[in-house]
C-alpha cells in the first residue's frame, strides 16, 4: 500500500496498540518459572534482549545460552540506521557479560525463522541436546517466535520469557513509541503471512485483536508491513 504519515500518539492509537501488545506477549507471562537445556536470545537492535538472556542464565533457567543473529533490518544498516560493525550475537554476547563457558555463537541468522533453524543445527554439532529451551526476544515477539519454532525447531518444549517494563515501559530515548506501534502492526500482520508461506505455525487472531490491527493500519502505522503483502489479514 502507498506510504502513509502515521498519526500522532494519542489516547485511541494507544488503546489500539495495547490491544495488540497484549496479545503479543500473553506466551511471556504463561505459567511459572521457565527451565531448559538452553537459553536461545533472538538478536535484534534491542540490547536489553541480552540483558535478559544474562539474568535467565543467573537465575538457572538453563545451563547455556545461544546468542543467535548475524545482521538484521535495523543492525545491517536499513531504515536510515548505522550498520552494526559486528553481529548481533557478537554483539550480545559481549552485552551479557557471562562467561565463554556459558555461551554459544550462531551468527548465520537473518530472520526468526533461521535464528531457530540455525541455532538447532549449531546445537546438534554441539552436541547439546535440547528436550526443553527458553526463547527469549523483544517482548512483543512471543507469539511470532513460538510459532517459529513449531516449524524450525520441533520436538523440543519450547516457553518464552523476556525483559518488563510492559507496553508503557517499552519506548526510551533509543525506542520511540511510534517505531513500536508500527512493529506491533507488523509483527501480527506476520502471524497470518508466514504461517501461509510455511515459516511459522497457524495462529489464532481473536476479532478485537484484528480489529485494533485494521484501525492502526488505517492510522498509517505501516513502515513495518511484509513487503509485497496486502495490509488486510484475511
Amino acid at each position: 500500500m502507498d506510504s502513509v504519515e502515521a498519526v500522532p500518539i494519542g489516547g485511541e492509537v494507544h488503546a489500539w496498540a495495547r490491544e495488540l501488545w497484549d496479545f503479543h506477549t500473553a506466551p511471556a507471562r504463561e505459567g511459572g518459572p521457565a527451565r531448559g537445556d538452553v537459553v536461545l536470545a533472538l538478536g535484534s537492535h534491542d540490547l536489553r534482549v541480552a540483558g535478559h538472556a544474562a539474568r535467565l542464565w543467573h537465575e538457572g533457567a538453563a545451563p547455556l545460552v545461544v546468542f543467535s543473529g548475524d545482521r538484521g533490518r535495523r543492525t545491517g544498516g536499513g531504515h536510515g540506521h548505522a550498520r552494526w560493525e559486528r553481529r548481533e550475537a557478537e554483539v550480545f554476547a559481549d552485552a551479557s557479560g557471562l562467561p565463554d563457558r556459558a555461551v554459544l555463537l550462531e551468527t548465520r541468522a537473518t530472520n526468526t525463522g533461521e535464528n531457530f533453524s540455525c541455532s538447532r543445527e549449531l546445537c546438534a554439532r554441539q552436541g547439546v541436546r535440547v528436550r526443553a529451551a527458553v526463547a527469549t526476544a523483544k517482548p512483543y515477539m512471543a507469539r511470532r517466535a513460538l510459532a517459529a519454532a513449531a516449524v524450525h525447531w520441533p520436538g523440543a518444549e519450547w516457553r518464552f520469557r523476556a525483559f518488563g517494563g510492559g507496553y508503557e515501559g517499552y519506548p526510551d530515548e533509543r525506542y520511540g513509541a511510534e517505531e513500536l506501534v508500527s512493529f506491533l502492526v507488523g509483527d501480527l500482520q506476520r502471524l497470518v503471512v508466514y504461517p501461509r508461506r510455511g515459516w511459522a505455525a497457524p495462529v489464532h487472531v481473536p476479532d478485537r485483536v484484528a480489529e485494533a490491527y485494521d484501525r492502526l493500519v488505517r492510522a498509517g502505522f505501516t513502515e513495518h508491513l511484509v513487503p509485497g503483502e496486502p495490509p488486510a489479514l484475511g
